[in-house]
């Protein structure tokens, strides 16, 4: 009886664990670009624009993307503390008096280009459950079978959101790092940034732009 219930346990266990690997949340960067011919001292000051059209949501992200990527001497600001209404402030002549107004010598978009529901299947398996255990003893072990449970295959329904991410160096005006990334089932919006911040982060410093 012992024996059943642990084999149960087991089952259970192995079932739930594989149900959470299915739909766990994961950010990749599917693509970058650095400038090779960039040569200018890392950056220090960026200014960040999130171009989401929710303008609740784009502040809760500049604000949360902006404290992330702030560490030791390099500091991020949001822009709508400066740009409240992105929608008017398209004339390059205004950006730019934001970017001299804070002192940026960077400037970072972040623009969000798909969220979307998409389907993949997941195909049947088999997982051989141990029906007997260990002796006792130190050299107690005796012989160890298995059950085999198939498990039916099913259908999965996956949230991905996509990100373009593009830094721009001020004193050449040019971009000089771009990256895409997709988020896969994501628990929140604030998991999809810190992903996001992480990895962004961790490529421009491999590639020489920040410290």
């Amino acid at each position: 009886m012992h024996r059943l219930k642990n084999n149960a346990l087991f089952l259970i266990f192995t079932i739930l664990f594989s149900c959470v690997l299915a739909a766990c949340s994961s950010t990749s960067l599917t693509s970058r670009w650095n400038d090779p011919e960039y040569r200018g001292p890392a950056l220090k000051k960026i200014l960040v624009i999130g171009v989401i059209k929710d303008d609740i949501r784009r502040r809760s992200f500049e604000e949360e993307f902006a404290s992330l990527i702030s560490a030791g001497e390099r500091t991020a600001v949001a822009s709508y503390t400066l740009m409240p209404d992105l929608q008017s402030t398209d004339q390059k002549e205004e950006v730019l008096a934001v970017v001299d107004k804070v002192g940026a010598d960077g400037v970072l978009v972040v623009t969000l280009q798909d969220v979307s529901k998409e389907q993949r299947d997941v195909p049947p398996s088999i997982d051989y459950v141990p029906t007997a255990g260990f002796g006792h003893g130190m050299y107690g072990y005796y012989g160890m079978s298995h059950t085999a449970v198939y498990r039916p295959g099913y259908t999965v329904t996956d949230t991905v959101v996509r990100l373009d991410t593009k830094l721009f160096a001020v004193s050449n005006e040019k971009m000089i790092w771009a990256g895409k990334t997709e988020s896969f089932n994501p628990s929140s919006a604030g998991s999809v940034i810190n992903e996001l911040a992480k990895l962004v982060t961790a490529d421009m410093k491999k590639s020489g732009i920040i410290k």
